[in-house]
Order: structure tokens, then sequence, then C-alpha cells
């Protein structure tokens, strides 16, 4: 052994393989990635934000206002121009501090002030829902990656099992057992599912790639991932499948049962447009005329003072524009109420097709298991009866297909049941986040 070899090998078994190197990404770390680099739930937590602020927002408007006012006013005095001096007084300077207090706003702003309340429930209920749905979408493409990883697996044995046989054709064909017609179809099998393996594995890499996607993470092909499509065990009566979902209780008819009552809220504020509204004023500081600033200074009167007083606005007549309103608030509520009722029915419809769809594929589950188990039998016993001149390879070939295809099911079955058990979990999602 050379210098190079022998320096190839100490740096092979010092320096770790990347693969060794890499944790596992399990469900759960998955989950924590995509729920930390989630834009989706940073804009939901913005918009729970954005609803307490506006809150905030309107209770200042219920404490005393006060600003400040400079005002300088010329006027010219007749007779060539000018108004009526009696009234203008030649101009106007003010310089006041000036406050105004609500005491009564007909209730608008407790109503208000309701429906910012309804926002930040419903803002938190919405970035929940955002957090389901992540949750969800991230258990698929993890369910995805673990079957095209066992996919993967699942060709590269029948490569193989075919390998194999090729081999025992090879040696039958030399041996004048086998015909030239027996090794080129074997020959041609086993090309196609080397070509299934290539395939499986580009799917594999595409699977990881939509996985780190929704992790916020990179594209990386290395990654490698922990657990299997089996895990955790599961048996049908304790699936998620057989939890009753009451579509009235879910989070999100909970959600469009908040936006009905925002709605409702509408519908007070416009009929409180009809209530007057009461406040007080006062203001202090300096104010005078311009015919007593041009007096002299000994006969000017004092500009320091102040004024209080009470205004009240009441509405008298705007032609029907609050009825309008109202009935408007009102189309509204109604719709929102149509379609919280076409969600119930959505949410019931999904519910029953998912739990059949689970309950079949349970059962297919259970079904294929025993073809599996039938099918590597017959494929032994064929290639055993091949190799005895019992059987044709065409019969052999078969069974191996027939193993490969129902092995191939089974991965498709297990996914299903898993995506199934997960959106089974989001529909019945009621507040809480489900792992």
């Amino acid at each position: 052994m050379n210098l190079t070899k022998c320096t190839c090998l100490c740096l092979a078994l010092i320096l770790p393989r990347a693969g060794d190197a890499q944790t596992p990404l399990t469900l759960d770390s998955c989950l924590v990635l995509a729920r930390r680099n989630s834009t989706g739930l940073r804009s939901a937590e913005n918009a729970a934000r954005s609803a307490e602020l506006a809150r905030s927002e309107l209770g200042t408007t219920a404490l005393p206002q006060i600003q400040a006012a400079i005002d300088a006013i010329y006027v010219p005095v007749p007779p060539k121009y000018g108004y009526d001096p009696a009234i203008t007084d030649g101009g106007e300077v003010r310089g006041v501090i000036a406050l105004r207090q609500s005491i009564y706003d007909s209730g608008m702003r407790s109503l208000k002030s309701d429906q910012f309340s309804v926002d930040i429930e419903r803002a938190g209920s919405e970035r929940q829902l955002a957090s389901l749905d992540l949750t969800l979408a991230v258990k698929q493409a993890f369910f995805e990656s673990l079957k095209a990883r066992a996919e993967v697996t699942l060709q590269r044995e029948s490569v193989d099992q075919l390998e194999g046989y090729l081999s025992l054709v090879r040696r039958l064909y030399n041996g004048g057992s086998a015909s030239a017609t027996d090794l080129l179809k074997s020959e041609l099998q086993a090309g196609a599912a080397r070509l299934a393996l290539a395939k499986a594995r580009e799917t594999s890499f595409g699977a990881l790639i939509a996985l780190e996607e929704l992790l916020g993470a990179p594209p990386d092909t290395s990654v490698v991932l922990a657990g299997s499509l089996e895990e955790p065990p599961q048996n049908p009566p304790d699936s998620a499948a057989a939890v009753p979902i009451d579509p009235a209780s879910t989070l999100d008819m909970t959600v469009a049962g908040m936006l009905v009552r925002r709605s409702m809220l509408d519908e007070d504020i416009a009929r409180h447009e009809r209530l007057p509204e009461i406040s007080l004023f006062a203001d202090a500081g300096y104010l005078s005329s311009g015919d007593n600033l041009r007096l002299p200074s000994s006969e000017r009167l004092n500009g320091l003072g102040y004024e209080v007083g009470v205004g009240i606005q009441l509405p008298i007549l705007n032609w029907g524009a609050t009825g309008l309103r109202t009935e408007q608030k009102e189309v509204a509520t109604d719709d929102l109420r149509n379609r919280m009722e076409l969600l119930r029915r959505s949410i019931a419809s999904e519910a029953a097709r998912l739990r059949l769809q689970s309950a079949g594929a349970w059962e297919r589950l259970v079904v294929l298991r025993g073809t599996i188990a039938k099918a590597n039998d017959t494929f032994i016993l064929t290639k055993s009866k091949f190799a005895a001149g019992a059987s044709l390879s065409l019969e052999v070939l078969a069974a191996q297909q027939a193993l490969t295809d129902a092995r191939l099911a089974e991965i498709q079955t297990l996914l299903d049941i898993r995506s199934l058990t997960a959106k089974i979990e989001r529909l019945n999602a009621r507040g809480e986040l489900t792992r």
C-alpha cells in the first residue's frame, strides 16, 4: 500500500462522514423549525398586535383632548373696503390652549372597543389556525418524504432481487438450461427496476426540498429524516378517525362566529348614529381684536381670559342615510351567517369523508399485508421452480413485479393513513396546537 492510500485511509477513519455528522430531523424538530421561520405566523402576530394598538388608540379618545391654537387675522377697515367693523373689529389675534372632553358619545366608543376586542380575539384564533395549517402542511411534507425514502429502499431491494435472479438466469443460460429470451426479458426487467430506483431517488430529493421550503431552510438533499410511516404504532380504534367531530365547536367555526359578532356590532354602531353627542369645551389664553390693538396701550383692553361651554350635536335629517347604512350592515350580517352555515355543512361532510377514507385505508392495509406475504412466498417458490426447470421465467418476473407492486401499495396506504389522521386532527382543532 503506497503513502497516498495510507493517508486517505487514515483520514477516512478519523473524519466522520457527512451523513453521520448530521443530526436526523424528527417530526417535532421540523414543526419547531417551521413555526420559528414562518412568515405567515409572523403576519398573524402582526395582525393581533395591530388590533391591540387600535383598541389602545380608541381608549385615548375618552381622555381630555388638549391643543394649542394661534391665529392672526387681518380685516380691512371701511369705508373703502372691509366687512362690518362691529363684527370683524379690524381682525383678530388669538393664542389659546383649548380643551375638549367628551361627556356622552352615544355609546360609539364602547361599541368600537367591543369590536376591537373581537378583532383581537379573532386575530389570536386566526394565528392558531395559521399554525395548525402550517402543522398539517409540515406533517404531510414530512410523511411524503418518508414515503419517498421507503420507495427508494423498496426499489433498491427490487433491483437486488432482479440482479440476483439475472445472475441465476445467466448461469442457467450458459449451462443451456435457459433460453436467450429468458435472459433478455430478465435483463429488461432489471433495467426497468434500475430506472425506477433512479426515479424514486429523484422524487425523494424533491420531497426533501419541499419540506425544507416549509421549514425555511436552504435546499439540502443530504438531510436525514428520523422515523417511518409506521410510527407511532396506531390501531384503527385508537386513531383520530374514531374521535367524534362536532362542527359547531371547531376553531374554524369559532372564527366564523367572531366575524358574525363583529358585523352585529357594526349594526349597533349604525343605529347609534341617531343619538346625540355631548362634549365640554374650554380654552384659556389671549384674544384681542385688531381695533383694540390699534388703541394706545393705556386705553387697550386686556386680552387675557378664558371661556367654557357645553356642545351638543344632534342629527335631525340626513335623508335616511342612517337607516340605509343599518340595513346594509344587517344584510352583511345575514350573509356571514349563511357562510357560517355553509362552513358547518362543509366541515361535517369533510369529517364524514375523512372517516370513511381512514377506515378504508386500514382495511386496505390489512389486505395488502396478507397479499405481500403471499406474493413473497410465490416469488421464492417460483424462482426455485424455475431453477429446477419447472416454471417459466415470465412467471418469476411476474411474481417479482406483483411483490413490488403490493409493497408500493402498502407504502402508499401507510402514507394515506398518516395523512388522513393529520387532516382529521386539523379539522377537529378547538384552539389547542396538536402535535
